[in-house]
């Protein structure tokens, strides 16, 4: 296939391209990667461009940052509108259902966290009872503790009078 000019809207223009054994690699040596088209001007149409050409902005190695612009059609532009509508709709309609599905997923595991949530909280309040109840016994043991030391004392001191 021969190298083609992208539009003036995508800004790439084609570099020097060389074929190895059918990997196509432009003038940074990097194989050029096959993708596929979804803006609605060309819905479904394949076409190459170098790896360092989609280096975006959020990436760390400013160095690769549109690095090289290499593009290059895969496939004949189709001249039917329609096929073109009618690929961007069913494309736009398949990704809403992945995101429905991933939705879904998500309100699945929130539902899943929300009954270990429960469970974690019904642990934590039983185990504030036992302690409450803990502390309720350690102090009725106190008070034993301490009638038992009072009547300690008095049977010391009733003894002692009797002694003297």
């Amino acid at each position: 296939m021969s190298s083609s000019s992208s539009t003036s809207r995508n800004q790439l223009q084609v570099t020097h391209v060389q074929s190895q054994e059918g990997v196509k690699v432009c003038d940074c040596d990097v194989p050029a990667k096959e993708r596929t088209c979804w803006k609605i001007t060309n819905p479904g149409r394949r076409f190459w461009n170098c790896q360092n050409s989609m280096v975006g902005p959020d990436s760390l190695d400013f160095d690769k940052l549109r690095k090289c612009s290499f593009f290059e059609w895969k496939d004949e532009e189709q001249a039917d509108e329609y096929y073109q509508n009618l690929l961007y709709s069913l494309k736009q309609k398949l990704d809403a259902k992945d995101e429905m599905s991933e939705m879904n997923n998500l309100r699945r595991r929130i539902v899943e966290v929300e009954f270990l949530l429960s469970q974690e909280q019904y642990k934590v309040a039983k185990s504030e009872k036992e302690v409450h109840d803990a502390m309720k016994s350690i102090g009725r043991y106190r008070m034993i503790v301490a009638l038992l030391f009072g009547c300690l004392v008095l049977c010391v001191l009733k003894l002692e009078a009797q002694c003297s």
